[in-house]
């Protein structure tokens, strides 16, 4: 198809070897969906043993994203990994099971809670760093 007459030079799309260079919006669409598919977790949930997780806090996730543990007491050490401060929360609906505080970088911490069958939510309370992917699930059965 021939370029539109209304195109500049400057506006056209450039051809090498007879086919259209990629666009910006290509690639910036091929970024977003692989970034997207690194913000699922589908690997198997890694168990809490001896009543002990860890977990790493990073500049934008939680690894482990999923735990398992049997009910009872829990402890949890955080590990800061990242360029800025984060914290720990494990959480059942409104109600704080288990915290770390705020941890500088490098920092690490402990936190415990007793943990009931069900599930809690693992995350980062700071600023919008949840919304950012600091999120986990934790499931006691």
């Amino acid at each position: 198809m021939p370029p539109s007459r209304h195109l500049t030079t400057a506006t056209r799309p450039r051809h090498r070897r007879g086919r259209p260079r990629r666009t910006a919006a290509a690639a910036l669409a091929a970024a977003l969906a692989l970034s997207a598919a690194g913000c699922a977790d589908d690997s198997r949930p890694t168990r809490v043993r001896d009543g002990e997780a860890t977990v790493t806090l990073d500049d934008f996730s939680i690894t482990p994203q999923r735990l398992r543990a049997k009910p009872g007491r829990v402890t949890f050490r955080a590990v800061n990994r990242g360029a800025i401060g984060h914290t720990l929360r494990v959480m059942r609906g409104d109600r704080e099971v288990a915290a770390v505080k705020t941890l500088l970088p490098g920092a690490s911490g402990t936190g415990a809670g007793t943990l009931e069958r069900g599930t809690y939510d693992l995350l980062c309370i700071l600023g919008n760093h949840e919304e950012l992917g600091m999120y986990g699930t934790l499931t006691v059965r």
